[in-house]
C-alpha cells in the first residue's frame, strides 16, 4: 500500500485521516469502535498534540488502536509516530522552559534600581521621601510574592491535570485491554460452537459406502436415529423398467412394469434396518448413471449377464451398527496381520 500525494510521502495523520474517509466513516463510529473519545481522534488527524495536555505517554496507543480500527498496518508507520511525537514534546518542553526565562527576567530586581542623588531636603520632607520609598519596596516585594504564587499555581494545575490525563489514559488502556480479552474469549466461544454444530450435522447426516464392489452391495448408515430419506437417480440411455425393493417387497407395486425413458428418480423413506434393491431391467452398460444419496456409484457386471436385470443393494443400518462393522473389520485385519 502506497501513501503518496503529490509525489511526496503523506504524514502518517494524514494517512489516518484519508482511510477514514475512503471508508466512509465517522469520527463517531471510530470512536465508538476504539473507545477514544472524539477529541482526542480529530486531534491526531489535526496533528494538534496540545489536546494531551504535555501527556504524550499514552499518544503511541491511541494511534495504534486508531490504526487496528481502520485497517492502517502499525508496523509501517510506528517509527515515524514515534519521532513525531519525541519531537513534538521536545519542542513543547523547550517553549516551557523559554516561558519561564521570560518570567523570571520581567520581575523586578532591586540591585538593578539605579541610585538617584536627591538634593538636600529638609527633615520632613526627608521622612516623606523615605516613607515613600519604604511603600514602594513593599508593593514590590508583594508583587514578586503575587507572580511567585501565579507560577506555583500554573505548576500545580499542570501537575493535576497531567495526573487526571494519565489516569484517563491508564483506565482507557484497561478497558480497552478488557474489550480485547472479552472479544477473543467471544470469538473462542463462536468456533467451538461452530465445531460443535459441524459434528452434529456430520452425525446426523447420511453414510454412503461401498461394501462389497462386485457384488453391488452398499450400506448407508445413521439414518435410523429418526425417519429420513434419500434419492435413487437413474440416468438412461433407452427405456426400461425400475424397481425398487423394500425387504424383497416392491415399495410402490403399481409401478412394477412402468417403463422409464431418459430419468427415473424416487426418494425412498426409512426408519428402520431393511434391505433396499434396486433392479433396472434394461440395463445398458455405457451411458446408464446411478446416484444413491447424492453418491454417484458404479455397476459391476462380474456376476451380470447382458440380457438379465441389473440389480444394486443398499443396506440401511443404524450409526451404532456402522460403527460395530467398522471396529469387527478392523479386529478381523489386526488378527490376519498378527497371523
Amino acid at each position: 500500500m502506497e501513501w503518496l500525494k503529490g509525489g511526496e510521502q503523506m504524514a502518517y495523520y494524514h494517512i489516518l485521516r484519508q482511510r477514514r474517509m475512503d471508508l466512509n466513516l465517522t469520527i463517531e463510529y471510530v470512536s465508538s469502535q476504539t473507545r477514544l473519545a472524539p477529541q482526542y481522534i480529530q486531534a491526531i488527524e489535526e496533528h494538534n498534540l496540545d489536546v494531551f495536555s504535555d501527556d504524550f505517554s499514552f499518544v503511541r496507543y491511541f494511534v495504534h488502536a486508531y490504526c487496528d480500527a481502520i485497517g492502517v498496518n502499525w508496523s509501517v508507520i510506528s517509527q515515524e509516530v514515534d519521532a513525531d511525537i519525541n519531537d513534538y514534546a521536545r519542542k513543547r518542553s523547550m517553549a516551557l522552559s523559554q516561558a519561564q526565562r521570560k518570567i523570571v527576567q520581567q520581575m523586578p530586581n532591586r540591585s538593578s534600581v539605579s541610585k538617584r542623588k536627591h538634593p538636600s531636603h529638609s527633615r520632613f520632607q526627608k521622612r516623606v521621601s523615605a516613607i515613600s520609598r519604604n511603600l514602594q519596596f513593599r508593593n514590590r516585594k508583594n508583587l514578586q510574592k503575587i507572580l511567585l504564587a501565579g507560577v506555583a499555581l500554573i505548576v500545580l494545575a499542570a501537575g493535576v491535570s497531567f495526573w487526571l490525563d494519565a489516569r484517563s489514559a491508564s483506565q482507557q488502556a484497561q478497558q480497552e485491554s478488557q474489550r480485547q480479552e472479552e472479544l477473543r474469549q467471544k470469538e473462542e466461544e463462536t468456533d467451538r460452537l461452530a465445531k460443535q454444530r459441524q459434528q452434529e450435522r456430520e452425525n446426523q447426516s447420511l453414510k454412503f459406502k461401498v461394501m462389497d464392489a462386485s457384488t453391488n452391495v452398499f450400506q448407508l448408515s445413521n439414518v435410523l436415529e429418526t425417519t429420513k430419506s434419500f434419492t435413487v437417480k437413474i440416468e438412461l440411455p433407452q427405456e426400461s423398467t425400475v424397481v425398487i425393493y423394500k425387504d424383497d417387497v416392491p415399495m410402490d407395486e403399481d409401478n412394477v412394469d412402468t417403463v422409464y425413458t431418459d430419468t427415473f428418480e424416487q426418494e425412498i423413506e426409512v426408519s428402520e434396518a431393511c434391505r433396499i434393491s434396486i433392479e433396472i431391467g434394461n440395463y445398458v452398460a455405457e451411458g446408464t448413471t446411478i446416484t444413491i444419496a447424492d453418491q454417484t456409484v458404479t455397476f459391476d457386471p462380474t456376476y451380470w449377464a447382458k440380457g438379465m436385470p441389473a440389480t444394486l443393494y443398499v443396506d440401511v443400518v443404524s450409526n451404532e451398527t456402522a460403527t460395530s462393522q467398522e471396529n469387527q473389520s478392523t479386529e478381523e485385519t489386526n488378527y490376519e496381520l498378527t497371523e
